[in-house]
C-alpha cells in the first residue's frame, strides 16, 4: 500500500485578522515578506494591512511532524502521517494492542499506550500521583511516558461533542540546569463540565531547530492577576508593546539539565501546536474563551481560521475574578464598553452586582449573547487545585519531562475526582 512520503505543513506565516479574507491562507498573492517595518522579519498582509512575525517553515515542518508524531499517533488521537482524526479500529497486534488505519492516507499505525500491563501501570502511577509520593529521579522514563499516552487517550475519549473551550497559561518550578527553572504551561478545559482536555508545555524530548527555542530571561515579570478593571487590561496590552515582537513572551529562565537530550521551546510554539492538535481532536469547538495573552488569540484562530472565516466559530478574551467567578447566577448587565490595546479590540464589563468581568469581541460578534457562560472559570479552577496539591510541593525536584508527564497524569486525576464528586 502506497502511503504519504511527508507530513501536510502546518504554515505559521499566515494572516491573522479575523476580518480579512487572508485568514489563515498561505501563500495568499497579496503577501509581501520578509518585511522589517516593527523592526523584526515579518509577512505583511497588503489586503489589510497586518504583520505577523515570520516563522522558520523548514524548522516549523520538522517540529509538527515530530509533535503530531507523539501527541496524534502515540495516543491514538489521529494519524501519525497526515494528522486527521479520522482514524478506525484495524485489528490487534499479538500482544494484544489495538490498531488504527487512517481513513484519509490509509496508514496503519499502532498506539503506544493501550494493554493490560500497560493500564496496571497507570492505575499505580495514578495513585501516586494523586498520593503526591510519585518520585520522577527513580521513574523508568519508558512506562512513565506509555502511561502518559494513556491519560493524553483517556483525556479525548470522554469529550466527543465538546463545543466550548477556555484556554490559560502558568508556569510551573523544575529541576534544570539549576534550581526552580520554569515551564510554560498552557492548558485547556471543556467550558461546560469543566473537565481538563489537554495540558501542553514548552519541554520536547527532542532537538527542536534554533528559530525555536526559548532563549529565557533572568528575571520573571510580575503577574498581572485577573481583574474586571480596564486599567488592568490596558496594563497588559502595554506588556505585549514592551516585547521585542508580540509573540516573543519572556517569563524567566528555563534552562535544561546538561545532560538533558530535549528542547524548551518558545512560547509561541508551544500555543500553536496545542491548538493546532485541539482542532485535530474536536473539530466542533464553537466558542474559544481565552485568557488575556495575544499569542492565545493568533494560535487558536489560526487553527480554526476555516471556521471563524466561515462565521462558526468566535473567540474571546475574558479577565474576571477567578475566586468569583462561578459563585453567582444572577444575570449580567451590560456596563460599558472600549476599545483598546494595539488593535483596538471591542471590551465589555458585563456586572451581575456580584461579579463583574471583562470580555474582548476578537470575531466580530455584534453582542455577548450569554456573558455568563464566557468565562475562564473552567481551566483556572484546574490551575487553583493544582497549587494547592502535594506535588507542587516537590515538582521543582523534577526535571522537565517529568513534569510534563505529570500535569497530563494530574488532569486526568482532577476530571476522576471531578466525577465522583458530581456522582455523590
Amino acid at each position: 500500500m502506497k502511503h504519504m512520503e511527508s507530513a501536510p505543513k502546518i504554515d505559521l506565516n499566515v494572516c491573522k485578522s479575523w476580518s480579512c479574507p487572508n485568514l489563515g491562507i498561505p501563500d495568499a498573492s497579496d503577501y509581501v515578506f520578509p518585511v522589517y517595518r516593527l523592526g523584526y522579519a515579518a509577512l505583511e498582509c497588503q489586503k489589510c494591512g497586518s504583520l505577523p512575525p515570520l516563522f522558520n517553515t523548514k524548522e516549523c515542518d520538522e517540529w509538527f511532524s515530530q509533535f503530531m508524531q507523539r501527541k496524534l499517533g502515540n495516543t491514538g488521537q489521529g494519524c501519525p502521517r497526515c494528522f486527521t482524526a479520522h482514524i478506525i479500529r484495524y485489528g490487534y497486534t499479538k500482544a494484544r494492542t489495538p490498531r488504527f488505519q487512517c481513513c484519509t492516507c490509509r496508514y496503519v499505525f499502532t498506539p503506544h499506550y493501550d494493554n493490560a500491563v500497560g493500564r496496571n501501570t497507570n492505575i499505580t502511577l495514578l495513585s501516586q500521583l494523586e498520593q503526591g509520593v510519585h518520585s520522577g529521579e527513580t521513574t523508568n522514563q519508558r512506562v512513565l511516558a506509555q502511561a502518559v499516552n494513556g491519560f493524553e487517550h483517556d483525556l479525548h475519549v470522554s469529550l466527543p461533542a465538546l463545543t466550548r473551550v477556555s484556554t490559560t497559561t502558568m508556569v510551573i518550578p523544575f529541576q534544570g540546569h539549576s534550581a526552580r527553572q520554569k515551564l510554560y504551561v498552557v492548558i485547556s478545559a471543556d467550558a461546560g463540565s469543566g473537565k481538563i482536555i489537554q495540558v501542553t508545555t514548552n519541554y520536547c524530548d527532542w532537538k527542536a531547530g534554533n528559530s525555536l527555542l526559548y532563549q529565557g530571561s533572568k528575571s520573571f515579570p510580575s503577574s498581572i492577576l485577573p481583574s474586571s478593571d480596564t486599567d488592568v487590561i490596558r496594563e497588559q496590552e502595554m506588556q505585549f508593546l514592551k516585547r521585542s515582537q508580540f509573540d516573543e513572551i519572556q517569563y524567566g529562565s528555563a534552562e535544561l539539565k546538561r545532560n538533558d537530550r530535549g528542547s524548551m521551546v518558545r512560547p509561541v510554539i508551544t500555543i500553536h501546536s496545542h491548538f493546532q492538535r485541539l482542532k485535530r481532536r474536536f473539530t466542533g469547538v464553537t466558542d474559544h474563551y481565552l485568557a488575556h495573552e495575544c499569542v492565545l488569540r493568533g494560535g487558536a484562530i489560526t487553527a480554526w481560521s476555516t471556521e471563524v472565516r466561515l462565521g462558526k466559530t468566535d473567540l474571546w478574551f475574558v479577565s474576571e475574578n477567578i475566586e468569583n467567578a462561578n459563585l453567582s447566577d444572577k444575570a449580567f448587565c451590560l456596563t460599558g464598553s472600549w476599545k483598546m490595546g494595539w488593535w483596538k479590540n471591542v471590551w465589555q464589563r458585563w456586572d451581575n452586582g456580584e461579579i463583574c468581568k471583562m470580555i474582548g469581541l476578537l470575531t466580530g460578534q455584534q453582542s455577548t449573547a450569554e456573558p455568563a457562560l464566557i468565562s475562564l472559570a473552567s481551566c483556572t479552577a484546574f490551575a487553583v487545585w493544582l497549587k494547592s496539591h502535594p506535588w507542587s510541593l516537590q515538582c521543582h525536584n523534577f526535571g522537565a519531562r517529568v513534569v510534563s508527564q505529570h500535569l497530563v497524569g494530574l488532569g486526568c486525576i482532577y476530571n476522576q475526582q471531578m466525577k465522583e464528586n458530581s456522582g455523590r
